[in-house]
């Protein structure tokens, strides 16, 4: 794996997360493709995000994973953006599905922008698939490519620990799955240098897993 300072995932867990999520992307992106477009809080979020930040904004979806619906939705919006996974079977499939869009193969936890690129960054159910230990390093990273004032917006599902489970849609892989509740996420997000603007719970809807989803809407410390 990359080293750059603010990475401390193995390069074991990092090639198992790869394996896992090239092995059962396609059979995600039939499952997902679209389901952002019947979950009305998620959307009138990335409305908010979009509008705070304005048209042309520059903007980073990462782990976009192979439908990256939130990375054409955000487009749609009048942003400037790019979506970038480590899977390189998500990142084929994303190019294919949304083709007017930029992607690229990258490790969230060594991101290769240069410092201040975006005006936004989106981590939605990202952190799920990395260490626990690595999440303050990881949100720090994600602190240095934004601008002073970009803004963050996190979503997760609540929980508690980390494991290797089996694969939730059914196949014979196993996967990396890490949470934790809603204080702690956000105790983590500002002590990698963000201010708290906003803190949601949402309830499950009924086709999901039945487990509360954490939103936090933050802003990159400014300088001075």
């Amino acid at each position: 794996m990359q080293e750059q300072g603010h990475s401390t995932v193995e390069r074991d867990h990092q090639s198992a997360i790869i394996r896992y999520w090239d092995c059962v992307a396609a059979r995600y992106l039939e499952l997902f493709r679209d389901e952002i477009r019947d979950k009305p809080f998620d959307l009138a979020l990335l409305r908010k995000l979009a509008d705070s930040i304005g048209k042309g904004a520059r903007v980073c979806d990462v782990g976009c994973g192979p439908c990256a619906h939130v990375t054409r939705f955000l487009a749609d919006a009048g942003l400037d953006i790019i979506g970038i996974d480590i899977s390189p079977a998500c990142i084929n499939l994303a190019r294919r599905e949304q083709s007017s869009i930029e992607f690229r193969l990258m490790d969230a936890a060594a991101l290769e922008f240069p410092t201040s690129s975006f005006d936004g960054l989106i981590a939605y159910y990202l952190l799920h698939y990395l260490p626990l230990r690595s999440w303050p390093q990881v949100l720090s990273g994600f602190a240095r490519v934004l601008r002073p004032g970009g803004r963050l917006l996190v979503v997760q599902k609540s929980g508690r620990g980390e494991a290797w489970i089996p694969d939730p849609m059914g196949s014979d892989a196993e996967t990396f799955w890490a949470a934790t509740q809603q204080a702690k996420l956000e105790e983590i997000v500002v002590s990698a240098g963000f201010r708290l603007l906003e803190g949601l719970t949402r309830g499950p809807l009924p086709a999901e897993i039945a487990v509360d989803r954490i939103y936090l809407l933050a802003e990159r410390a400014k300088s001075g």
